[in-house]
């Protein structure tokens, strides 16, 4: 059976082994005496790879299936119910139909743990949450799942390059209650004070985390480029708590291990706001103690920096990651009024969308009933989102979004439902995929060499299929897992995903 394994890389490379024996060195005085060798024994062992399911398209009873059918050994992730690590694979996560499908996201156990600090029932009541610095969009996705696709996530990302990446993460996890922002997260705490539920701050860092990954390289790191990180963290931090609202909670995360970039931050802020913020005690939020550092190379910090998550690898067998949940606790003073004209903005008529009309929406519906057996209405009877058009396209956008954000220039938001053709609607793949436990429509089970082709975007010749032309079929592989939709036509089903 095939190892699965996420290689640390600590011997291979000469860059990251002198980046990896300069991070040893200077995190060797700081882990407890008493850690000291599980920490040394946790490096020479690679990380398993591991992946967190979709609750909008699956939940737990599905992993029995699926080890079964691709040779998985999984294990539990201590902190995320949701979460499995991969001990042994026939075929690798990575390489399935319901991988491609957004059934689950791939993902390092550590970054499953800043949205498990969150309260549960903070995230069940419909929250406005912002994610900071958002691409590629892995724990905006926890955020979206956790919440259930309720209320409304706004992802942000300052840089042009990385917002592509998070569309597409975020359509294929099948979000409706999101929108898509690019513009620098300092700006977000004085265009809009007060105003968050819940607030990510995954903060862009020295990735100092003892474990050199594919995603997270090892690299040689200066003091003066690590100072410079954590006056940006800092002033990322400060935006984000004065666009929180009191009794609000941010999340603030790194995947270094510098006390720099992490208690020294969070430290930073408490003495910034003093008696307005506190850091809520992470113990009781996860099974077994990985307490933050009080005190690192001479600098002393605030004594309840010690609740905040430090993963050193030994204690979860992960990379190494810090996390700290804080509360607002009153409205800072001295706030500075907002200036209106400085906040980005388009009018909501230049954003394309427009009412939908009664009687094309009871079209719509009728049509997803007769080809899917999907109400329509029972999808849209909470107050959660609204149908709307953009030119023949019909899109259900989040509420929250249109109430509050209107103005605020968008790259995305909500999912497309499906296109009004000349030739009648055509569905977004997306859009069925999230809903496709509810349908009853027609179903073809694709051969093997057929469903690489589809997922392809290449149409799949059958003359053996028996429905009339212009019929919609719901494509399947063997393990009835949907693969999209095409139309059929005189000898093939036409794949929409071109």
């Amino acid at each position: 059976m095939g190892k699965n394994k996420q290689k640390s890389k600590l011997t291979t490379e000469t860059p990251r082994r002198d980046a990896f024996d300069a991070a040893w060195e200077k995190y060797r005085p700081l882990v407890p005496e008493n850690e000291l060798q599980a920490l040394e024994e946790s490096l020479h062992k690679p990380l398993l790879q591991a992946f967190r399911l979709n609750p909008l398209k699956t939940d737990i009873s599905a992993l029995d299936g699926m080890s079964s059918r691709y040779g998985w050994t999984l294990e539990p992730i201590a902190f995320c119910p949701n979460g499995r690590r991969v001990c042994s694979a026939q075929i690798l996560p990575s390489m399935t139909n319901e991988h491609h499908m957004g059934y689950y996201y791939i993902q390092d156990s550590a970054s499953m743990m800043p949205v498990m600090l969150y309260d549960a029932e903070r995230l069940e009541n419909s929250p406005l949450i912002l994610d900071l610095a958002a691409s590629p969009g892995g724990k905006t996705t926890h955020l979206i799942g956790r919440s259930m696709d309720q209320g409304l996530v706004l992802a942000n990302d300052s840089s042009p390059s990385r917002i592509p990446a998070l569309k597409t993460v975020l359509k294929n996890w099948g979000s409706i209650s999101h929108a898509i922002t690019q513009f620098p997260g300092e700006s977000y705490g004085d265009w809009f004070p007060n105003t968050f539920d819940l607030i990510l701050l995954d903060a862009p860092c020295s990735m100092q985390s003892l474990v050199s990954l594919d995603s997270h390289p090892m690299r040689p790191i200066t003091e003066r480029e690590e100072k410079a990180l954590a006056q940006r963290q800092t002033a990322l931090l400060k935006s984000a708590l004065k666009a929180l609202r009191p009794g609000g909670q941010i999340v603030y995360s790194t995947c270094t291990l510098s006390p720099d970039e992490d208690e020294g931050v969070a430290d930073s802020v408490l003495k910034a706001f003093p008696g307005k913020v506190r850091i809520s005690d992470a113990e009781k939020r996860i099974p077994w103690p990985a307490p933050g550092l009080t005190g690192a190379y001479g600098k002393e910090y605030d004594d309840s920096v010690r609740g905040a998550v430090r993963l050193w690898p030994h204690r979860y067998g992960t990379a190494g990651f810090f996390a700290c949940l804080l509360e607002k606790t009153d409205f800072f003073e001295n706030e500075p009024g907002v200036n209106r004209s400085d906040i980005p903005y388009r009018p909501w008529e230049k954003s394309s969308f427009t009412s939908a009309k009664q009687a094309d929406v009871t079209d719509l519906a009728v049509w997803l009933n007769d080809q899917f057996g999907l109400s329509l209405m029972n999808i849209c009877e909470k107050p959660e989102s609204v149908i709307m058009n953009r030119g023949n396209e019909y899109w259900m956008l989040p509420v929250r979004y249109i109430e509050t954000f209107s103005s605020l220039p968008s790259k995305s938001v909500g999912m497309r439902i499906a296109t009004k053709t000349t030739g009648g609607f055509v569905p977004d793949n997306d859009w069925i995929c999230r809903y496709f436990s509810q349908t009853e429509g027609i179903r073809f089970r694709a051969e093997p060499e057929q469903q690489a082709q589809w997922l392809q975007g290449a149409d799949i010749r059958s003359d053996s299929a028996s429905y009339p032309r212009g019929t919609m079929v719901m494509i399947l592989d063997d393990h009835d897992v949907f693969l999209g939709c095409g139309r059929v036509s005189a000898d093939r089903i036409r794949n929409f995903n071109k």
